[in-house]
């Protein structure tokens, strides 16, 4: 992963694929460290996130891109890695 080519705004899920007047959305009031895949203009990126909700099928994360500006994205499940990281 390149921080450089983490510019501009990740794509995350449409509305029409969270569904989110149908599903239930679980909010986590201590959000745990994961990794999850990203994309930026197509291009898939692994990165440190927090989970900050999830309903069935997708997680929003949290992240810090190449900027140090905070983004936030709703990904499919299978994009996240129960994984813990140490910051450095």
């Amino acid at each position: 992963m390149n921080l450089r080519d983490m510019v501009g705004e990740p794509e995350t899920l449409s509305v029409f694929e969270l569904d989110l007047d149908n599903e239930l959305v679980t909010y986590d009031p201590k959000p745990k460290k994961a990794r999850a895949w990203v994309r930026y203009a197509g291009r898939p990126m692994k990165v440190n996130v927090y989970v900050l909700a999830w309903t069935a099928n997708a997680i929003r994360v949290r992240w810090v891109n190449g900027e140090q500006t905070r983004q936030e994205a709703w990904v499919w499940l299978p994009a996240v890695e129960n994984t813990p990281w140490v910051e450095i």
